[in-house]
């Protein structure tokens, strides 16, 4: 029977005990087991590998790793990478304490192959992962040694990028990412971060793209980053490789799947009712925004003269204006709030009707009080660092959501008035001043636009003085 000296010692003592009270017995009836003990936290320990590590003048077809106990595989499609490439999908398996890989392919001439099985093998009675796994052989002389290494973020956030695997071609036509396979491939980190090892001498072009199986860039709608510059692998150290990954063509409503095919229920009376809520129904008005109109159906049009803004004495307020959303099911008028007012929204029989002919059925006005000044904090933010000649705007994120965009004039930005709450916060250089992110777009070589995220946090307390330095 084998087995593990690692685990074997914590049982020492109480089987120990037992043998003495067994010298001191006549008997030790019904032995059980020893309990208890600490947690196994160890990994599995690889006790040999056939061929050995770095094998060169590999002709052989079947890899067998060792281990000093029993082993089982986890996730193994999210974890392996094989570089180069395998065209066809070794046999892989994991039976007691061996793990066997029975490659199907012709192996190249002259080449290192590197076996990387990331966490996927882990022990069977606690799950313990053996990280990290890489194994190497070449089918040549020697063992290709160099290696590339960067990070990949996420060019709308700023934030690491770990969902894309990354690609080397050493064919440097552009189509190429889309024809072909690539020639090796890695994954990065939790933090974005990557390394190809094991490299021969070349010029590549880098990538990232969704793994999808293929590992070519099919469809503008999927996640892809590329390099501006081909890189040498026997370089040294170089500019450090930075990828930002983007979608060049997010998928439109139209595009996206819908239920029409599913059976649907049959409306009633109450369902074909025109239905819509507004912001200010809560009684009170943010002083900073636009009151929001929510409606159920699609806006076939809109009546602005059935739609007055007036104070408690019903006399109108001039200046607003009303606009519909690109999706016509949303609305925000505009006005020139003032803080800690009173005033009344009168919304006139037939203000909108949707795209099924359901209108407003009676007239409706609704009382609301704007927000006093004091609801709000006060802002002052220095910055240092920063690139004013990239005309940076500050994206102020609340719930993962661009909530408010601010052009940034100088390095210190002050606000009166600022929505308490909890922010993260990105710096935008906003290259075509337009106010928003743009993606980038392979085919045509621009890159996304370029986006910081800011590590620190923003707490901003109401009728306070809310000072920050940020340091970029």
């Amino acid at each position: 029977m084998y087995f593990n000296a690692r685990k074997l010692v914590r049982y020492l003592p109480p089987m120990l005990a037992c043998a003495w009270l067994l010298l001191q017995q006549t008997g030790c009836a019904n032995i059980q087991p020893p309990m208890g003990g600490p947690k196994d936290t160890l990994p599995p320990v690889l006790v040999k590998a056939t061929p050995d590590e770095n094998t060169v003048h590999f002709k052989g077809n079947t890899l067998r790793f060792q281990f000093d106990e029993y082993i089982q595989l986890e996730n193994l499609n999210d974890n392996l990478v094989i570089n180069p490439p395998a065209e066809s999908y070794p046999i892989i398996d994991a039976k007691l304490r061996v793990l066997s890989v029975k490659l199907k392919d012709t192996l190249q001439p002259n080449t290192t192959y590197t076996f990387n099985f990331g966490n996927a093998i882990k022990d069977v009675n606690e799950g313990n992962q053996f990280r990290d796994f890489s194994y190497s052989f070449s089918t040549g002389s020697y063992i290709d040694s160099l290696e590339l290494s960067g990070t990949i973020i996420d060019a709308e956030t700023g934030m690491p990028d770990s969902t894309l695997i990354l690609l080397l071609h050493s064919n440097l036509d552009d189509s190429a990412v889309a024809k072909q396979k690539p020639r090796f491939v890695t994954r990065a980190n939790g933090k974005g971060q990557f390394r190809f090892t094991h490299l021969p001498a070349g010029t590549f072009n880098v990538f990232a793209l969704k793994d999808e199986g293929v590992k070519k860039y099919s469809s503008s709608e999927t996640p892809f980053a590329f390099y501006d510059h081909t890189v040498r692998s026997d370089a040294g150290a170089e500019k450090p490789i930075e990828l930002r990954s983007f979608i060049a063509e997010k998928e439109s409503e139209e595009q996206k799947p819908s239920n029409a095919g599913a059976k649907k229920k049959k409306e009633t009376e109450e369902d074909k009712k025109f239905k819509f809520s507004v912001s200010a129904s809560a009684g009170q008005q943010d002083i900073l925004n636009p009151m929001t109109f929510t409606f159920e159906r699609k806006i076939d049009t809109i009546d602005l003269t059935k739609i007055k803004l007036t104070d408690t004495l019903f006399q109108p307020i001039a200046g607003w204006r009303f606009e519909m959303d690109s999706l016509d099911k949303n609305g925000k008028l505009f006005a020139n709030w003032e803080a800690d007012k009173d005033y009344r929204l009168i919304l006139g029989k037939g203000f909108a009707k949707d795209t099924l002919g359901a209108t407003v059925a009676r007239a409706d006005t609704i009382e609301f009080k704007t927000k006093a000044e004091s609801e709000y904090g006060a802002l002052k933010i220095k910055f240092s660092g920063i690139d004013m000649s990239r005309n940076p705007v500050l994206q102020w994120i609340e719930n993962n959501n661009v909530v408010l965009a601010v052009p940034l004039e100088s390095t210190t930005y002050t606000s009166k008035l600022f929505q308490p709450s909890q922010y993260t916060l990105r710096i935008l250089y906003d290259t075509n001043k337009n106010g928003v992110w743009d993606t980038g777009d392979y085919w045509k070589r621009v890159q996304p636009e370029f986006v910081i995220a800011v590590e620190q946090k923003f707490s901003i307390k109401p009728n306070w003085e809310n000072e920050y330095e940020v340091n970029l």
